[in-house]
C-alpha cells in the first residue's frame, strides 16, 4: 500500500515499515502495515499514527519517524478527504496544536514528543497504555517522569522514575531527577540518597 491508503477503513495498523521511499512524493511512497504495538528500539523508518491534539479533543493523523533516534520530519492529516504532507516542526514553529504519536516508544528520545501543553493529559493516556504493555518499561517511564515533573504532579513523577530506576534507567540523570523531586516534597533522607546514587554513576 501507500502513504495515501493510511486514512483508509481498511487500514487497522498503527504502525507501517516504510518498504520504498523512491518517489519524489511522499504520499506516493509505499509502506506496510505491522502489528506492533509499541515503536520498537530498533533502526527503521516507520509511518505512525498521531493525534493533533486541542484543549477538549484530538484528531487522527500520521507521522513520519526514524528510529533510534525517534526523529520525526513530517505529518500526513486527512483535509476535506485529501491527504496533506506537511514539515512536523513547522506546528511548534508556529504555535499550531501539538501532534504527537498515538502509540508509546521503547526506543528512548526526547519526552517532548508526547508533551501536547494543549491537554498534557492526552500524551500522559497513551503513554500509561503504552507503559502496560512493555517489557522494558524504562523509555515509556522516563518519558511519563518527565512530563509529570513539568506538570508539577511530583508523587505521580517520583513513581513514574522509580518503575525506570527497577527497569534500568537510561542514565544517572534519573537518579538525580529522582533526588530533586524528593527534595521538593521535603524528604530529605530521600533526597540525599539518590543525589548520592547520581554522584556515584
Amino acid at each position: 500500500m501507500q502513504i495515501k491508503d493510511i486514512f483508509s477503513d481498511k487500514n487497522s495498523a498503527k504502525i507501517f515499515n516504510i518498504t520504498s521511499s523512491d518517489s519524489d512524493k511522499i504520499i506516493d511512497w509505499t509502506i506496510e502495515p505491522t502489528d506492533l504495538k509499541l515503536i520498537p528500539d530498533e533502526e527503521g523508518y516507520f509511518i505512525v499514527a498521531a493525534k493533533q491534539v486541542y484543549a477538549d479533543k484530538t484528531v487522527d493523523c500520521f507521522i513520519d519517524m526514524t528510529t533510534t533516534e525517534r526523529i520525526t520530519d513530517h505529518v500526513f492529516r486527512l483535509v476535506d478527504g485529501k491527504i496533506i504532507c506537511e514539515p512536523f516542526y513547522d506546528y511548534s514553529r508556529n504555535n499550531q496544536n501539538s501532534i504527537i504519536p498515538a502509540i508509546a516508544s521503547d526506543c528512548f528520545g526526547i519526552y517532548e514528543l508526547y508533551y501536547a501543553k494543549e491537554n498534557p493529559q492526552a500524551g500522559i493516556d497513551i503513554l500509561r497504555s503504552g507503559l502496560e504493555k512493555s517489557t522494558s518499561k524504562n523509555v515509556i517511564a522516563e518519558d511519563l517522569g518527565y512530563i509529570f515533573r513539568d506538570e508539577n504532579r511530583i508523587e505521580e513523577a517520583i513513581d513514574a522514575f522509580l518503575i525506570s530506576e527497577q527497569y534500568g534507567p537510561s542514565s544517572q540523570y534519573i537518579y538525580l531527577e529522582l533526588s530533586q523531586l524528593y527534595g521538593q516534597l521535603g524528604q530529605l533522607d530521600k533526597q540525599l540518597k539518590y543525589e548520592q546514587r547520581y554522584k556515584e554513576k
